[in-house]
């Protein structure tokens, strides 16, 4: 009695179609930059004064902020008044640990963001910050000097505080002084979800 090769052949072929099949599917994703969108609401941020500080005191200033949607970050960036090498920081809360970094050469009041090498995977329920070192910043205080009031809701981005430390640091040293008042220095990123 002979044995059909026939139906384990087409069972076979069937199976690779349907992984292949979907190989070709592609998945919508969206993108957000989330301190460009605050200072873009002017509702939240009510900026009128944006002072320019040029060659002046070293500082390393950033923001903490927690993800609603898991996510990656794909760019980091900055807005700085003056040109040259400012270095960004991603760090992840847990342990302070850093957890992408990045040297951006910058034109004067010109944004610019460059993308990872590896994009960094960000989870809801954990706590991270973002931080920029230079000694060239913007320094935005709301109408009135009225406080910024957190945490500030950008998209799947919620800001929770803004922090600085005064002083040139190599490696990077966490912010560990925090104000309501005004928001200094400009780092931001470019955090990817999918739809």
């Amino acid at each position: 009695m002979k044995k059909s090769i026939l139906p384990s052949f087409v069972l076979a072929a069937g199976f690779v179609a349907l992984l292949l099949s979907g190989c070709g599917k592609s998945v919508a994703t969206s993108t957000e930059q989330p301190l460009t969108a605050l200072f873009a609401d002017n509702v939240i941020s009510n900026v009128d004064s944006n002072t320019t500080f040029v060659n002046s005191s070293n500082f390393e200033f950033g923001f903490e902020f927690e993800v609603s949607k898991d996510g990656k970050v794909t760019q980091l960036g900055t807005h700085n008044p003056d040109a040259g090498s400012i270095r960004i920081t991603l760090w992840d809360l847990a342990d302070t640990s850093i957890i992408a970094q990045s040297t951006i050469t910058v034109v004067a009041n010109t944004p610019k963001f460059v993308a990872l090498g590896t994009s960094v995977s960000l989870t809801t329920g954990k706590k991270y910050a973002i931080s920029m070192q230079s000694n060239d910043w913007y320094n935005k205080e709301r109408t009135s000097t009225a406080a910024y009031v957190y945490p500030i809701i950008k998209g799947n981005v919620k800001i929770t505080k803004y922090g600085f430390s005064s002083g040139t640091f190599t490696p990077a040293k966490y912010p560990t002084n925090f104000s309501l008042n005004y928001i200094a220095g400009i780092a931001d990123f470019t955090y990817e979800t999918e739809d």
